[in-house]
């Protein structure tokens, strides 16, 4: 009886213990951190989401996923209520995503904010409130794979039409057409052979061309400081051409000074004395027209004047007198 009793209270003892430890590690274990509830509500799929997802903002664990339903006010609508950490800055701008973890598949709700992307002159976004009773709700955007599968049919369309378009461009007509643009380019690829081995001698004596251009370049250059010096010969002709060409502007100076101050004064006075004897000419000429025995007898003696012998006094004056 007494190895029994020994027996009963260590079995008692090692189940206590057990249950001790168990309430140890549950007790250790247990999440204390105070979270508060939010409704992430979507109309796309959630697929690979479940209960106790994890939740996190901007790739920081914030909380778990609490439970998934449809929405009793919106049909077709799904309501992801999470528990989110009190302290976490969970604005009204704050949007969610449905991400998935590495290859393993798992979905759990990724949470970012633009409130705080914009300037910082933009006021502070203002925080979300929420209660047990009433959980505020954050509106769930479409993540990549939802975006890929909206438009996989679009993308199976187009891709159905480039087929198409692909088949049509190969078929017997358009593949004699490639094959013609081809041939067409090997013939002109074999002329191009053919002009670069003609223009292979060409080629050669381009080093040499090279050389003598270098050589009329250095002889250019020479030329030019030659004729940019100073005291080269072109200068200096062009300065004796220039001393030459002022004695003669000089010369052709004095000339013009001596025809104008002493030349012209004297043909001026030639050309009066010209006209004085062409006037005595012209005067001679008409006394001779009106009496030519002048030249016989000698000029007619002029009527005598008043006081001289002979005069007369004319008829208007004569009555005029008492």
């Amino acid at each position: 009886m007494e190895n029994k009793a020994h027996a009963f209270l260590a079995g008692l003892f090692t189940i206590g213990l057990v249950i001790f430890i168990g309430l140890a590690v549950m007790w250790f274990n247990r999440d204390q951190t105070v979270r508060v509830p939010y409704d992430v509500v979507t109309r796309s799929t959630v697929n690979g989401l479940n209960p106790q997802a994890s939740v996190k903002y901007r790739g920081l664990d914030v909380g778990k996923v609490d439970s998934i339903r449809f929405d009793d006010k919106v049909p077709g609508q799904i309501v992801v209520r999470v528990l989110v950490d009190k302290d976490a800055p969970i604005t009204t701008t704050t949007y969610g995503r449905l991400a998935y973890q590495g290859v393993t598949g798992l979905a759990y709700v990724q949470l970012d904010d633009r409130g705080f992307d914009n300037s910082q002159h933009a006021p502070s976004p203002v925080r979300l409130a929420t209660s047990q009773k009433d959980p505020a709700r954050i509106r769930m955007e479409a993540g990549f794979l939802d975006e890929l599968d909206k438009r996989g049919d679009q993308m199976l369309s187009k891709l159905d039409q480039t087929l198409n378009s692909l088949s049509i461009m190969f078929d017997d007509e358009h593949r004699q057409q490639v094959t013609a643009s081809l041939q067409s380019f090997q013939k002109t690829m074999d002329a191009y052979s053919t002009l670069a081995q003609q223009a292979e001698p060409t080629v050669r004596r381009l080093p040499k061309i090279a050389d003598n251009l270098d050589s009329t370049l250095v002889a250019t250059r020479k030329l030019t400081q030659s004729l940019s010096d100073p005291k080269g010969p072109l200068m200096t002709t062009l300065s004796g051409a220039g001393t030459d060409l002022t004695a003669a502007t000089q010369s052709m100076q004095s000339a013009a000074n001596v025809l104008t101050y002493e030349t012209l004064p004297q043909l001026n006075g030639f050309a009066r004395e010209a006209r004085q004897a062409v006037r005595g000419f012209d005067h001679a000429v008409t006394d001779f027209n009106a009496r030519p025995q002048s030249v016989l007898f000698g000029p007619a003696p002029g009527a005598p004047g008043p006081g001289e012998t002979g005069f007369t006094a004319p008829a208007g004056r004569a009555s005029a007198q008492p």
